[in-house]
């Protein structure tokens, strides 16, 4: 049996699709990942939609994730 490995941000991409949701990254240099959700896979971190929620860091990201799949 083999097992998969993957990061955390597979596993938030997974996850994300899984709810209908897409995730775009940007990292601005300040040390901090933003993590932006959106209904509309032709996006990117910048639009043309302003997305439903932006995280700061993967962990605040996991956090939207569970509460929006509720």
């Amino acid at each position: 049996m083999t097992t998969i490995k993957r990061t955390r941000k597979q596993w938030l991409d997974h996850d994300a699709e899984r709810l209908g949701l897409f995730v775009r990254t940007w990292s601005p240099g300040d040390g901090i990942t933003r993590y932006r959700f959106f209904t509309n896979a032709k996006n990117s971190y910048h639009g043309p939609d302003n997305g439903i929620y932006t995280a700061l860091g993967i962990k605040e990201a996991e956090t939207f994730l569970a509460g929006y799949g509720r």
